[in-house]
């Protein structure tokens, strides 16, 4: 973005969020948090990623202009029983319960006390599963693997313009294969990569440890204590709910998670968070029957007039947060 363009989003979001005049909720949304010289970086979508002194500067900067950070669960509670809310409220939300949020955001929101709350994939809780995303960055990425072995052959009609470029791939380049992959299920991705393990097994063996890189129990209830992490729910195997036309399958992804959420944690709130912001009319019904509330991918913020099963929210990671400028600048830019 041009230095000029850049000032003036930066501008028009700081006058937005100084001059609200009645009861306004900014919920900010995060999916990983990694230190800078993370290992993990090469092998994760760079819209993902926020590190831990930017998450910090973000709730710094966010209070300084009169935000009140508040639980989601909470502003959308108040705001029914028609209690007193604050003008501008900031609820900060975590996306997939990755443990890096327990590693490195937890400590800064106990120091802050600034509570928050993660949408978890209840069905890779205590495992060492991950997301088929990171699975083929890591097919893409790793040096050695080989792009004709048979197993990875299911790949190639969407390499698209990336097919004859040489392996391993640049993080943008399999940034790109990922949304290139969305046309498929998620199942279907799933049962592929399987199979790729296999060769991915005799490159990698050695370079990764077991670390799960999802939260686990253990976790999860410490981040509870005291009430300063509540946990939603983001369906059972994160499968975009648009791809799924089978009504008990989308049953088992939402009413599902819910059921699996409060055997999981009893600080679970009844929020849902819809995968990839995809959403379905059949869906959309079993949320409303399941759930309190729904988050979305929209891009906004959220007044009382909107609907709770239609939530807003902004994302944020290092490519457009990453000083107090740009952080406004991508508020601004939302809200224009």
């Amino acid at each position: 973005m041009k230095f000029w363009a850049l000032n003036a989003f930066a501008l028009y979001g700081w006058l937005r969020l100084r001059a609200v005049h009645s009861p306004t909720l900014l919920i900010l949304t995060y999916h990983r948090v990694l230190p800078t010289d993370s290992a993990e970086r090469p092998f994760e979508q760079p819209g993902m990623i926020i590190s831990p002194e930017n998450l910090e500067q973000h709730i710094k900067i966010i209070q300084s202009i009169g935000a009140v950070p508040i639980h989601l669960d909470e502003w959308l509670s108040r705001k029914k029983a028609g209690k007193s809310l604050p003008t501008l409220a900031v609820a900060f939300t975590f996306d997939d319960g990755w443990r890096d949020n327990y590693l490195n955001a937890f400590p800064i929101l106990k120091q802050q006390e600034v509570p928050a709350t993660i949408f978890l994939v209840t069905k890779l809780v205590d495992t060492s599963e991950t997301f088929w995303p990171e699975q083929v960055i890591r097919v893409l990425r790793t040096p050695g693997v080989d792009r004709n072995h048979p197993a990875l052959e299911w790949l190639k009609p969407h390499l698209g313009e990336l097919a004859h470029k040489p392996w391993p791939m640049t993080l943008l380049e399999a940034d790109q294969v990922i949304n290139n992959l969305k046309d498929l299920d998620d199942a279907t991705i799933q049962r592929h990569l399987a199979t790729s393990a296999k060769v991915l097994a005799e490159k990698i063996s050695g370079e990764t440890d077991n670390t799960p890189a999802i939260l686990q129990s253990r976790d999860i209830a410490e981040m509870a204590e005291n009430d300063l992490v509540r946990y939603g729910a983001h369906t059972r195997n994160h499968y975009r709910l648009n791809r799924l036309n089978d009504m008990a399958a989308l049953e088992q992804q939402i009413t599902g998670c819910v059921s699996d959420l409060r055997e999981i944690t009893a600080n679970s709130t009844a929020i849902f968070c819809y995968p990839n912001g995809d959403i379905t009319d059949k869906g959309k019904q079993l949320v409303a029957d399941s759930y309190h509330a729904a988050c979305t991918t929209k891009a906004g913020w959220n007044t009382l007039t909107r609907s709770k099963y239609d939530l807003h929210r902004i994302n944020l990671h290092d490519g457009n947060s990453s000083s107090p400028r740009t952080l406004l600048a991508t508020i601004g830019r939302t809200l224009a």
